[in-house]
């Protein structure tokens, strides 16, 4: 009997040491596929850049065991790359997708496609809007262009490259009482050419999309939708609350999402991995600092919430002013 005892117990030894050793090979398995990045945009664009540093950096500190690659599908704002993300017959815990406020609110308002299979994983920067004009023209700061606006109504045209940067012109509008008129283009390097070349008078910009031509002294932000100044190139640029409008204030989230049917397993495994590229040198010097951005990360817990309240918020702004029409 003893010995039967002891038997039994060195097969339920056994067995624990083996069942426990499967479960870490498991574990450490995934991904056992390359896993696709979606970027719903251009090549060389913003979030093609945003993807392509997350997977260097992902692969220099050895965080993923596995390929990540980048493929680009653009067009329609960001729906064209959402639509294959959240088809339900491609194998969501092997894919990936990056997604920003803009999209975010092309997605909420698109009747073309149902975003909802997308599983928000975490949200990795906090994007800065500017204000801008060309230097060298007749407005100095933002009183001249308050006086321009109040002296010739709709006639102040302010180049906008999506929704969220006319929704930006609309918060200026209501905030101080006068009548920006929205020009809309299709890049913010659409918007610089206009400007320079004097067929807009400003324009609506994230701080990386002009920090050349304003170090070339070719452009001067005029002021800044954050709750402080920013610092480096941009310190000139007052904030609207310190113009008195102090709610004129605005930050455009950059984040990842999984594609359909992620499980929550997953959706854990790529947040932490994302948590720890935020913590990189390389992270915060290449990107954060070097565009201006605030740092701040998000988990899934967090940023899921946040962004359907954002996207709902801004949707409903846009409603008002007849921007879904």
């Amino acid at each position: 009997m003893k010995r039967t005892l002891i038997a039994l117990l060195l097969v339920f030894i056994v067995t624990g040491m083996v069942s426990a050793q499967g479960a870490e090979e498991a574990a450490g398995a995934y991904p056992e596929r390359p896993v696709e990045f979606v970027a719903p945009a251009s090549a060389g664009g913003g979030t093609d850049t945003f993807c392509r540093l997350i997977v260097d950096i992902i692969n220099k500190n050895d965080l993923v065991d596995g390929n990540i690659v980048v493929i680009n599908k653009p067009g329609g704002g960001g729906t064209v790359g959402a639509a294959y993300a959240s088809d339900t017959n491609r194998d969501g815990n092997y894919t990936l997708i990056a997604i920003n406020g803009a999209q975010a609110l092309g997605l909420r308002a698109s009747t073309e496609v149902d975003a909802s299979n997308l599983v928000p994983i975490a949200a990795l920067a906090m994007d800065n809007v500017l204000f801008v004009g060309a230097t060298g023209s007749q407005y100095a700061d933002f009183d001249d262009v308050i006086a321009a606006a109040k002296s010739n109504p709709g006639g102040i045209n302010v180049g906008v490259a999506d929704n969220l940067d006319r929704l930006c012109v609309e918060m200026i509008n209501d905030s101080v009482g006068i009548e920006l008129n929205g020009v809309y283009f299709d890049s913010a390097g659409e918007i610089s050419s206009a400007m320079l070349g004097g067929h807009v008078d400003f324009g609506i910009m994230n701080p990386n999309e002009c920090i050349g031509q304003i170090q070339a002294d070719m452009m001067v932000p005029l002021a800044a939708f954050t709750e402080k100044r920013l610092d480096g190139d941009f310190a000139s640029a007052p904030t609207f609350a310190e113009l008195g409008y102090e709610d004129v204030q605005f930050q455009m989230f950059r984040g990842i999402m999984g594609g359909a049917g992620m499980s929550a397993e997953t959706v854990e495994y790529w947040s932490a991995v994302f948590e720890q590229v935020a913590a990189t040198d390389q992270w915060k010097s290449d990107y954060i600092n070097k565009r201006a951005l605030d740092g701040n990360y998000m988990g899934a817990a967090k940023f899921g919430p946040y962004a359907t309240k954002n996207s709902e918020q801004l949707f409903q702004m846009g409603k008002k002013i007849g921007l879904f029409e």
